[in-house]
């Protein structure tokens, strides 16, 4: 066994041993319902919603400026279980080349009311920059992960069912 296996080995112990076994990270309830939405970059949005309706079988749901940025573009496509897929293509190209295209720029949970106060006050108690946004989809709160990834934390205020845009 080379020393990078043993390596990654001992991190999982460590990890096991400090987090897993430990209650106060395995032994929570979750704060979430599941997935609201994953957003993906995009290059060319006309080939990504061939893919995903023609190839991949998703419908599409909806078209709408990218929040803070009216010069960019989302598509929505349902995955089921009122759970969606999103592409972003950014007017700001070295904010898509930052993440590179195809990467993650954020992941979305669904959650409540009462979930949305628990985050923003956990926030503030340690320190961490938040920001909130607020519109006809849904109220959302979202912070940087450790990783560089935004997780964002969503409240519906249309049903998930209504997300079918109209003409």
């Amino acid at each position: 066994m080379n020393e990078a296996v043993r390596n990654a080995e001992k991190e999982r112990e460590y990890l096991i041993q400090k987090y897993v076994s430990d209650e106060r990270y395995s032994g929570i309830d979750t704060q979430a319902s599941g997935i609201n939405h994953l957003a993906f970059f995009a290059d060319d949005l006309d080939a990504t919603i061939d893919f995903y309706t023609q190839v991949v079988g998703l419908k599409l749901l909806r078209v709408r400026p990218l929040d803070g940025d009216p010069k960019s573009t989302m598509v929505f496509f349902d995955l089921g279980r009122d759970e969606f897929l999103a592409f972003l293509r950014v007017h700001n190209v070295t904010q898509a080349v930052k993440a590179g295209i195809g990467g993650v720029n954020h992941f979305a949970l669904n959650i409540n009311k009462e979930q949305y106060q628990g985050f923003k006050s956990r926030a503030e108690e340690r320190g961490i920059k938040y920001k909130s946004i607020s519109h006809e989809i849904l109220d959302s709160i979202s912070a940087i992960d450790p990783n560089g990834v935004e997780v964002e934390l969503s409240v519906w205020n249309i049903a998930p069912k209504d997300m079918l845009q109209r003409s």
